[in-house]
């Protein structure tokens, strides 16, 4: 990645998690219970689907409602576990039975002996900082989610698991700086629309 290339991707950043700040708690509130009522959500969780949620952090899109509905659907829903080291994400089990401890990054994760690889997952809700029509997501910068999913690039028919963003409306940008190892998405929740990838 050329220099220049990676001062538009930072500054295209910071634009997009300013907008994300400027959210009212209660715009935040109103959008995560918008998001439950999406034409389709109850076919993406259907009882006994493998279902990985977040926790969300600082400004990122709220998951709450959307997690107890995927509780209340009897999904059997996993939360991301980011490493001490390396990229690769484990999904452990959230349910009655777990606890709860912080990771690193101060994030919290729940506490079960029950984890599923990224590859049995069915459907993977994921935070992103921005997104444009093309459904090509801009994350963290990290690039846990890019590397942990990278195996999707190489599929052409089977595609699980599908991966959905959540995000405020206010996150989309034109194009966004895109790379070959970037997460695209298949599906885009956000309190305004529901935005699907052609296949």
């Amino acid at each position: 990645m050329s220099q220049s290339s990676t001062l538009d991707k930072a500054a295209v950043r910071r634009h997009l998690r300013q907008a994300r700040k400027g959210i009212s708690l209660q715009d935040r509130q109103a959008a995560a219970w918008k998001v439950i009522h999406t034409p389709g959500i109850k076919r993406i969780l259907r009882p006994g689907r493998k279902i990985a949620l977040y926790i969300p952090m600082g400004s990122e899109f709220p998951t709450w409602p959307l997690l107890l509905l995927a509780l209340q659907r009897r999904c059997q829903v996993y939360l991301p576990h980011t490493p001490a080291r390396g990229r690769q994400l484990g999904f452990v089990r959230l349910n009655e039975d777990s606890q709860w401890t912080f990771g690193p990054y101060q994030i919290p994760v729940p506490v079960h002996p029950e984890w599923c690889s990224p590859k049995q997952l069915d459907a993977v809700f994921v935070p992103l900082v921005g997104f444009d029509r093309r459904l090509a997501r801009m994350g963290q910068g990290g690039g846990f989610y890019d590397y942990t999913f990278a195996f999707r690039r190489t599929r052409r028919h089977w595609r699980k698991p599908l991966l959905i963003g959540l995000a405020f409306a206010c996150q989309e940008y034109p194009q966004l700086p895109f790379e070959p190892w970037d997460l695209q998405l298949d599906c885009l929740i956000s309190e305004r629309e529901y935005l699907r990838r052609a296949n």
